[in-house]
C-alpha cells in the first residue's frame, strides 16, 4: 500500500514538471529598428510599400523582424521548443513544461510570458504587464469574354450576384489574395487550376505547420484546395470561380491532426508574411474556440477581439492595410 502511495505521489508530481504547455514569450526590444525603418525595402517588398503608401499606412516598429539572437537564446533553454514567431507582437510561441517556460523569465531579453492556459498567467512567477502597441500587375484578361458559362458554379455565383461584377470586368485582376487553410494538395496538378497556373497567378506559398515551401504535398487537409477552387478555379463551360483573374498565395497554418494554440501563432505568422509580400486580401476558413486541451478554450466573453491571439493578429492585419475575410 505504501509503495502504491509513493508511486501515485510521484506521478502527480510529474504533472507540473513534465506536462507540455503552450505559451507566448514576449521580448523587451528589437534590434536594428532605426536602420530598418530608414530603409523599409530591407524588411518588405516594393509591392507591400506601395499598398501602404496608397492607404497612408506607416511602416512602424511592429514591421521589424524579431531578433534572431533572442530566438536562439530561447531555443537553447533545456525543455523548450520554439514553434512560431511574431514580429507584430515581438514574441515566440513555445512549448514546454510549466517550470521550463517559467525559467525563461530569467533571461534579460524577456519582458513577459503569457500562457495559453490563461489561469497560469496569473501566477506570481510571470510578469503580467502588457506593453503591446496598437498603433504593376498587367491586365492580361481585359480583352477576354466575360459572358462565362458557369456550369456547376452557377448557384454560388447567382447567390452572391457575382455575374454582375464579372460583366463589369471585376474578376480580381491585379489583386493578390492569400488563402490560409489546412492544406492545398494537388493544386499544382488539377486541371481546374491550370488557368491560374498558366497565367502565373499561382504565386506559391508556405507550409507553416511542416515548415516547408512544398505547399502542395498531401500531408494537409484538402479544404484549402476546395476553397481556392471557389475563388480561382476555372473549367471552360463547367466551372468559374468568383475571382478567376486574381493572383493567389497559399499558406498552410492549420494542423488538422490536432487543435492546439500554436495554430493561432502559425496564422499570425502567415498574416505577417502576407503583409510583407504585398497581399491585398486574406481569405481564411479558420477559427479557434475549443482545443484538444479544454484549458485553452475561449469562452464567449473572451471572443472579443482582444483576448485570442489570432484575433489580435487579425486586428493588426487590417491596420496594416489588408482586408481579412474569415468564414
Amino acid at each position: 500500500m505504501v509503495k502504491s502511495i509513493v508511486i501515485l505521489f510521484f506521478l502527480f508530481s510529474l504533472v507540473g514538471v513534465g506536462a507540455q504547455e503552450h505559451a507566448w514569450v514576449y521580448f523587451k526590444d528589437k534590434d536594428g529598428v532605426a536602420a530598418a525603418l530608414a530603409n523599409p525595402e530591407s524588411i518588405m517588398s516594393t509591392r507591400a510599400l506601395a499598398r501602404k503608401s496608397k492607404f497612408n499606412i506607416p511602416v512602424d516598429e511592429r514591421d521589424v523582424p524579431v531578433n534572431e539572437n533572442y530566438i536562439a537564446q530561447v531555443k537553447d533553454v533545456a525543455g523548450i521548443t520554439v514553434k512560431a514567431k511574431s514580429k507584430w507582437f515581438n514574441c515566440v510561441h513555445v512549448i514546454g513544461s510549466i517550470n521550463d517556460i517559467a525559467s525563461l523569465s530569467n533571461l534579460d531579453i524577456v519582458e513577459r510570458i503569457s500562457y495559453a492556459d490563461r489561469s497560469l498567467s496569473t501566477k506570481k512567477r510571470i510578469s503580467t504587464k502588457n506593453k503591446i502597441k496598437r498603433d504593376n500587375h498587367s491586365d492580361k484578361y481585359l480583352a477576354q469574354k466575360t459572358d462565362f458559362v458557369y456550369g456547376e458554379s452557377q448557384a454560388q455565383i447567382t447567390q452572391l450576384k457575382v455575374e454582375a461584377l464579372h460583366e463589369l470586368n471585376f474578376m480580381g485582376e491585379g489583386l493578390w489574395i492569400a488563402v490560409m487553410d489546412g492544406g492545398f494538395p494537388n493544386v499544382d496538378q488539377l486541371a481546374a487550376f491550370s488557368r491560374i497556373r498558366n497565367n502565373n497567378d499561382l504565386l506559391g506559398g508556405y507550409d507553416f505547420v511542416d515548415r516547408t515551401t512544398d505547399i502542395y504535398h498531401p500531408n494537409g487537409d484538402s479544404h484549402g484546395t476546395r476553397v481556392l477552387s471557389d475563388m480561382g478555379g476555372y473549367i471552360e463551360n463547367e466551372f468559374v470561380g468568383t475571382a478567376p483573374n486574381a493572383s493567389y498565395m497559399l499558406f498552410r497554418t492549420e494542423d488538422v491532426a490536432t487543435e492546439t494554440p500554436v495554430e493561432e501563432s502559425y496564422w499570425v505568422e502567415a498574416a505577417e508574411r502576407a503583409d510583407s509580400l504585398g497581399i491585398d486580401l486574406i481569405n481564411t476558413s479558420l477559427g479557434y474556440s475549443t482545443f484538444d486541451n479544454s484549458n485553452y478554450n475561449y469562452t464567449p466573453a473572451e471572443m472579443d477581439g482582444n483576448t485570442a491571439f489570432i484575433s489580435k493578429g487579425a486586428n493588426i492585419a487590417t491596420e496594416k492595410g489588408m482586408l481579412v475575410v474569415n468564414s
